[in-house]
């Protein structure tokens, strides 16, 4: 039996995710830990995502509301947060799931490790059901036992977490999604908690799913302009040392970099040196780049090896 105020708050904002909402709140449904509420707000979706979620209002643990307008995913965020009456803030994207046990194991986690935030595992889905990584940052690997990371480990790993937050710690602290950067608000978020104090550990098991598909937030917004949006909030806050503001700089050129090079490497290869001058002054960093993928091209064509890890796509994903 749910409590007056539950564990944990799910807080889910949908747009146009009516063929996957579904799975996404049987989900939450199919928990081992059943004293939750879920929070969806839909941002004024033109498909059917509202009818698809009032199949599921019988369950008198999920909200929904609806804007009257597409005000987007900070704004649609940060409603959730305001209505969500749990003692954790767990977010879960309306196209992704959970294990049945995820919820009850980071609250346990939590509690164990003294922690305002923690994170599992993410499991990345392609539409099609393939399975093509399992990770928690795009620079660092999982470690092999549970762990906290300081802010700055984290700034350097760049973490893609959809992590378990105590909600005392957001009330007292203040935090909320920054509504002007569109495509990687949360990023912001969790760094901007870490930033103002926060502990957090990791719980090496993947047990979030997230589905890749074509119509997803990260592909609709330019990852450079989004990137220093969230750069430049970050720097911002004074709570950011001299020394957290250089990480986030070097992590922004990063991106800057990931983001130019597959024009840049096929710039070179079809020989448009001009285009490839234009982006080598962007991002210098992408030479480098290509010359470390050289040796592993070079293995494939020898070899005739279809499959080959190679330095760009071990870290293709990027969500800065």
């Amino acid at each position: 039996m749910m409590s007056l105020r539950p564990k944990v708050s799910i807080i889910t904002p949908a747009y146009n995710v009516a063929p996957y909402i579904g799975q996404c709140i049987e989900s939450v449904q199919a928990q081992t830990l059943s004293d939750w509420e879920m929070i969806i707000v839909d941002d004024a979706s033109s498909d059917d995502t509202a009818q698809a979620v009032r199949k599921y209002l019988a369950d008198p643990r999920i909200k929904f509301l609806q804007n009257e307008r597409n005000m987007g995913a900070g704004f649609t965020r940060n409603r959730a947060l305001d209505a969500a009456q749990g003692e954790w803030i767990a977010v879960l994207d309306a196209d992704d799931w959970y294990a049945p046990e995820r919820l009850e194991k980071l609250t346990a986690f939590a509690e164990r490790m003294h922690a305002d935030m923690v994170a599992d595992l993410q499991v990345y889905y392609t539409e099609w059901g393939s399975v093509y990584a399992v990770s928690w940052a795009t620079h660092a690997r999982p470690p092999r036992q549970p762990r906290c990371f300081t802010v700055e480990e984290v700034i350097q790993a760049h973490p893609s977490i959809k992590p378990l937050i105590r909600a005392e710690f957001l009330h007292e602290k203040g935090v909320r999604y920054a509504e002007h950067i569109r495509k990687s608000q949360d990023y912001a978020f969790y760094l901007e908690i870490l930033l103002k104090g926060a502990r957090f550990a990791l719980l090496p098991e993947p047990m979030y799913y997230y589905r890749v598909h074509p119509n997803t937030v990260t592909t609709r917004y330019d990852p450079i302009v989004e990137s220093r949006r969230s750069l430049e909030y970050l720097q911002r806050l004074p709570e950011t040392t001299e020394r957290q503001r250089a990480l986030l700089e070097r992590a922004y050129k990063r991106v800057v970099m990931f983001a130019l090079y597959p024009s840049f490497a096929q710039a070179v290869k079809c020989g448009r040196l001009r285009q490839a001058w234009r982006l080598f002054r962007q991002s210098p960093s992408v030479l480098s780049w290509l010359l470390l993928s050289i040796p592993a091209a070079v293995y494939r064509r020898v070899f005739n090896r279809e499959r080959m890890i190679d330095p760009w796509r071990e870290t293709a994903r990027v969500d800065f």
